[in-house]
């Protein structure tokens, strides 16, 4: 037969019913080389020949309106004056009278003065004089 085929087998057998054909030998020594290429490629032509005529035109335009109007005003609260307040200013007055370099009176005030600043309410002597 041909190479690397063997054209010899033994067969054992035995009575426990298994069967050994001896194929655990067999290997593949050489894979015969391939060739495989492209000897000529066709040529290929691609290209356009001939557009279509597009024609694109605004034959008419929409008509916009816009109407834009302040319909309500939003109410301003504007109030100038002075909140209620009250302003605090420490004090220490001296008088002193001296006549001929003597000393006849002398006098020291100390505190604090007050101003408050109020929201006006007439009282009731200011309603009875109108």
């Amino acid at each position: 037969m041909g190479k690397g085929i063997p054209d010899h087998y033994d067969v054992n057998m035995t009575l426990g019913g298994a069967a050994d054909l001896d194929l655990d030998n067999i290997h593949i020594k050489e894979i015969p080389q391939l060739n495989s290429a492209i000897k000529e490629i066709p040529p290929i032509s691609l290209g356009i020949t001939q557009l279509p005529q597009i024609d694109l035109a605004v034959t008419q335009l929409p008509t916009i309106r816009l109407d834009l109007a302040v319909k309500e005003l939003p109410p301003i609260d504007m109030t100038i004056g002075i909140k209620p307040t009250r302003v605090s200013m420490p004090m220490n007055t001296h008088v002193c009278l001296k006549l001929l370099g003597i000393k006849l009176l002398d006098l020291s005030l100390c505190g604090e003065n007050m101003v408050i600043i109020e929201p006006y309410v007439p009282r009731h002597a200011e309603i009875g004089c109108r």
